[in-house]
């Protein structure tokens, strides 16, 4: 299976790439790692849908999400694919790129516009070597990418449908127009809670039927943030 890809370029990735060096999580970094590791970050804008690496490919580059959202999936021996993972909040994918000669094991998608940085597996490994506190914190920061993971598990063998889907409105609305919008497709939503486009389909007609939000072109608008609250399960106080 082959997919379209591509990123969108530098210069249309606007001024946000113009000052950036590193991710923003990896500024904690020892000043001399930052220093070693700044020159060989690249940083890229992707449309939504776009795939950055597919199964199979040879793993030259490891990702880091600074904005956006990419998930990880594979497809099964009747071309279903299945998702696996989803990276976002500057997660670390393509992790077989640490490897000598390792394959990605994963297709990766933007599910929505991302900005992403990415290192030449022969830099990595070069600074993989050289030092000690990188390692460390890559570690780390792959151990919270299989602790969300197996959060994303947990929840599609533990949660129904609805609560998943309020869990995701919460955490993607944003002000808009209208008010709260939640700018994505419904096969998008259907990526980050495990379920197909007819299914998300007929639960987001269920909210809005109870006015919890309205289904206008390209766009969800929130009407009743604190009712999704509620059926997430989410503590007005914590959000999502």
């Amino acid at each position: 299976m082959r997919l379209a890809r591509g990123p969108v370029g530098a210069a249309a990735a606007g001024n946000k790439l113009e000052y950036m060096l590193l991710p923003s999580r990896w500024t904690k970094l020892p000043e001399s790692v930052r220093e070693a590791i700044e020159p060989h970050l690249e940083p890229a804008k992707f449309r939504a849908g776009k795939v950055i690496y597919d199964q199979g490919d040879q793993a030259r580059r490891l990702y880091a999400v600074e904005d956006g959202c990419v998930r990880l999936f594979r497809v099964d021996r009747n071309g279903r694919e299945v998702t696996v993972g989803v990276a976002e909040n500057n997660a670390v994918f393509g992790e077989e790129s640490l490897l000598v000669a390792g394959t990605y094991q994963t297709y990766a998608e933007t599910v929505s516009r991302s900005l992403l940085f990415s290192i030449r597996r022969d830099e990595l490994q070069r600074l993989w070597r050289r030092h000690p506190a990188l390692r460390r914190f890559l570690l780390e920061e792959l151990s919270r990418r299989l602790q969300a993971s197996q959060d994303f598990y947990a929840q599609l063998r533990f949660a129904e449908v609805t609560p998943r889907l309020a869990g995701v409105l919460l955490k993607y609305m944003k002000p808009g127009r209208e008010g709260l919008e939640v700018d994505l497709s419904h096969r998008q939503i259907g990526y980050l809670i495990g379920a197909n486009r007819d299914t998300v389909t007929r639960a987001l007609g269920e909210l809005a039927l109870d006015d919890l939000l309205e289904i206008n072109y390209r766009r969800l608008v929130i009407l009743d943030p604190e009712a999704l609250r509620r059926l997430a399960g989410v503590p007005e106080e914590e959000g999502i």
